[in-house]
């Protein structure tokens, strides 16, 4: 069977709470049963670069942090790119958020996928060198996983 969803987890572990969709990323590959059609990938990157990771799939999850300034830290979000549709914009293309990223994709024909759902966590700190969330941020990492499967319909493999 071939490969038609993928799990992306974006960030940087080594910012402190920034390495949110990294870890939580991992965490859903460790509960990923043997076979499973879910690909997993890390990526510390954004803008058209990101374009790369989507292309080929039918369903793509999307996890990384947020910073609302508005949330609880460890508030847990999920939406779709039409949330960010208002975001849509082309200054660079050094500079692509999400919503542009799939819209120049569809716009070029190319195979991005049909459907992208984004978790993502509200965190405190984003900026700092440390590796590791804070308390908040890490406890929501297995719920994040946990919420991703259920989303994908697959029964975790640890119960």
């Amino acid at each position: 069977m071939a490969v038609k969803k993928v799990v992306i987890g974006l960030g940087n572990p080594i910012l402190s709470d920034d390495g949110f969709g990294i870890f939580a990323a991992r965490e859903v590959e460790c509960r990923l049963p043997a076979g499973a059609p879910v690909d997993v990938v890390e990526a510390s990157l954004a803008g058209l670069k990101l374009l790369d990771f989507l292309l080929g799939y039918r369903e793509a999850v999307i996890i990384d942090s947020v910073k609302t300034g508005s949330g609880r830290v460890g508030e847990i979000y999920c939406f779709t790119p039409e949330a960010l549709r208002e975001t849509v914009r082309l200054a660079s293309v050094h500079d692509l958020n999400l919503a542009t990223t799939l819209e120049l994709g569809r716009m070029l024909n190319l195979p991005v996928p049909e459907q992208v759902t984004i978790f993502a966590v509200e965190v405190a700190d984003n900026t700092t060198f440390g590796e590791g969330c804070c308390r908040e941020v890490a406890a929501a990492i297995p719920q994040v996983a946990e919420q991703v499967l259920v989303h994908l319909g697959i029964e975790s493999a640890t119960g």
